[in-house]
């Protein structure tokens, strides 16, 4: 299956780091590093995109990201600015490739993959599809100068916040993600539990039991960042640990947002004030 970068290019969906929850590597972020966030986030975006394409066999969205695997592996140009922008970051950063490969086993994971069991299951789906943007960050910014304690919690407390993102943002677009893709990333185990069928959760009669649903998601991922809080203050770089201050204060605020609302109902996110706030807060420190 042979694709230019303009027919890659004529599959995108068009969302950019603009329309994201949290900040693509905002002026927190020294510039010498914020190219090289960039290169790997529209790396995923196109990625991404390919997967959830509608007009893509099965078949050929695997074969199209599997050949962008073999290109990661080898650092070999090719005739897609995307990838060589993000070979050259490799290379100029020697960071690890293992976490742009992650996020393509994720999203070739999406292509055949369309419920997840338990919460397990679902964790081990933002292994892959989330925490390795956190590391790249992390790794980026040098590891070197960290004693081998200190940075796992660092990793964890980054895997736990991208983790979290990930997950609210599968909240936020349940209805969309059913409706479109087939896909449900709340547990089965949850549906079951409720006594409610899968495939009818956007019903009205189960809107009760759903909302009881997705709030035991809720208790679950601010468990998760609760957990976090208590290691993000290792960061060194003043820069990233500000950044990474603002993206979790945004996933505390997601998580109230949803608690409060029905996102069946409506598209639930944060207003521009509560951004700002939650800039003002991570900016001077605090959680």
């Amino acid at each position: 299956m042979n694709f230019s970068e303009k027919k890659i290019n004529q599959l995108l969906s068009g969302k950019s780091d603009k329309d994201e929850n949290f900040p693509v590597s905002s002026f927190l972020i020294s510039k010498k590093y914020s190219k090289h966030i960039k290169n790997l986030y529209t790396f995923a975006r196109t990625a991404d995109d390919i997967a959830d394409h509608k007009l893509i066999s099965k078949s050929d969205k695997k074969k199209i990201l599997s050949k962008l695997d073999q290109i990661l592996m080898k650092k070999e140009k090719t005739n897609f600015t995307f990838m060589n922008n993000l070979i050259e970051t490799l290379i100029e950063t020697r960071v690890t490739e293992d976490y742009p490969r992650k996020l393509l086993k994720a999203f070739i994971q999406d292509v055949e993959k369309k419920r997840y069991k338990n919460w397990k299951e679902l964790i081990q789906y933002c292994d892959k599809s989330a925490s390795p943007i956190g590391r790249f960050v992390v790794d980026l910014h040098g590891k070197k100068s960290y004693s081998k304690i200190d940075l796992k919690n660092i990793y964890d407390g980054c895997d736990k916040i991208c983790n979290t993102l990930q997950i609210l943002n599968h909240l936020q677009d349940c209805k969309e993600d059913f409706i479109r893709l087939d896909r449900i990333y709340i547990p089965e185990l949850f549906f079951n539990e409720a006594k409610i069928n899968t495939n009818f959760f956007l019903e009205k009669k189960n809107r009760s039991k759903f909302l009881l649903i997705k709030n035991k998601c809720i208790n679950k991922v601010n468990i998760l960042l609760a957990e976090a809080s208590k290691k993000i203050f290792l960061i060194e770089d003043s820069g990233l640990k500000r950044e990474t201050f603002v993206i979790y204060n945004i996933a505390k605020k997601l998580s109230y947002l949803l608690e409060k609302n029905d996102p069946i109902k409506k598209k639930v996110k944060l207003s521009r004030i509560d951004l700002i706030f939650c800039f003002f807060k991570g900016i001077i420190g605090r959680l």
